[in-house]
């Protein structure tokens, strides 16, 4: 899932994340539309990053891949349209390298790093909130404790992105709630216990169909 920012300069992708819960509908955001009686299609997220185009440059839409003449473009007039398969792994590549991989800051890393999360923002999107600093200090941490390398920890997989794709998949991968965010009915504390790193596609089949699934028994054995 990705966001873009469109109507106001700099135009362009400012965001991703993993849908973890069904479209449903609610309360209209606009207040005229509120009055009429009408609902409005919200959807839960999971963000991955989400960036301040107010202070980060969002990947413009002029870098971004082409649709197919008759598909829909980067310009829509509504939103949550899906992305063509045929240019969704070079979108992914794209952004990849535009938010510089995975953004490692210097961030003091010990087991009892906790950051409060679930809180309602009030946003251009209803979400709960990552604390990232939480995600970096993962990163960070699992780094440490496996001589540098990001693994996934999914039972049966071991995805190594750095040793597939080489310096391009340096420090990259997806950090993953083992307490979904979106069960949650007020703020939590989240211990870096709570948090494994996984590949993109182990994330994925977790999260598919708007689901939480259980890292064990999540690959069958052949």
């Amino acid at each position: 899932m990705f966001l873009i920012r469109l109507g106001v300069e700099p135009k362009g992708i400012v965001g991703s994340g993993w849908v973890v819960k069904p479209p449903y509908f609610d309360t209209h955001w606009d207040v005229q539309k509120q009055a009429d009686g009408k609902k409005g299609l919200f959807v839960m997220c999971e963000w991955e990053r989400i960036l301040n185009p107010t202070i980060d440059v969002p990947l413009s839409i002029n870098k971004l891949p082409r649709w197919n003449i008759g598909e829909k473009s980067w310009t829509p007039q509504s939103s949550g349209i899906k992305i063509p398969t045929h240019i969704v792994s070079e979108l992914e590549s794209l952004w990849a390298k535009h938010i510089g991989v995975s953004s490692l800051g210097d961030v003091f890393v010990d087991d009892e790093i906790s950051a409060f999360e679930g809180e309602e923002r009030i946003a251009l999107i209803r979400h709960r909130k990552r604390e990232q600093k939480l995600r970096d200090a993962k990163l960070k941490q699992t780094k440490t404790k496996n001589n540098g390398r990001l693994v996934c920890e999914v039972p049966g997989c071991g995805f190594d992105f750095e040793k597939v794709y080489g310096e391009l998949g340096k420090d990259f991968a997806h950090v993953h709630h083992l307490k979904p965010i979106g069960d949650r009915n007020s703020p939590s504390l989240t211990s870096l216990d709570d948090l494994v790193i996984v590949c993109a596609n182990c994330h994925a089949m977790i999260h598919k169909g708007g689901k939480c699934r259980p890292l064990e028994g999540l690959i069958h054995a052949s």
